[in-house]
């Protein structure tokens, strides 16, 4: 035994335990530990709010919010897409990095085919890449393999 004294208390204990069954508990401690009462400041209020307050900085929002107009036919026609839209290299670059993107527009059917599409005043866009008059004709929006067309103005 390494602690002869912690095996004298513990079987003292364990005496006591046997004998009168129960160790008495004080009216008090009783009381602290009955399920009907609790801590009087357990929840009794609100956590304080700190007595100084951030000042709220004024920053201009960049973030464009703008409803999207009613989606609806732009145009058609039977001719392969090839004879009917041409590439936009620069909107297609900005598009697979995700800088050219449409709000609104619609849709048009080229060719039996049927592809999201947008106006020039749909679209947001970086500087360099100026929309021009027209309709742009995405195909595959919203992926690496996104690619812009340009139809002219109907």
């Amino acid at each position: 035994m390494k602690n002869p004294i912690r095996f004298v208390r513990t079987a003292c204990l364990l005496a006591a335990l046997v004998a009168g069954g129960t160790v008495p508990v004080s009216s008090s401690v009783a009381e602290r530990m009955s399920p009907e009462r609790t801590n009087p400041r357990h929840l009794s209020r609100v956590a304080e709010k700190p007595k100084w307050r951030m000042k709220r900085v004024s920053v201009v929002k960049k973030t464009i919010y703008e409803t999207p107009r009613k989606a609806g036919l732009l145009f058609m026609d039977s001719r392969p897409m090839r004879q009917v839209v041409e590439l936009d290299q620069t909107a297609t670059d900005a598009c697979r990095v995700g800088q050219f993107r449409r709000f609104g527009g619609g849709f048009v059917r080229i060719g039996g085919e049927v592809y999201r599409a947008a106006r020039a005043r749909d679209i947001r866009g970086p500087r360099n890449v100026g929309a021009q008059d027209g309709i742009y004709v995405f195909k595959r929006e919203g992926s690496t393999r996104c690619t812009v067309y340009l139809a002219d103005k109907r």
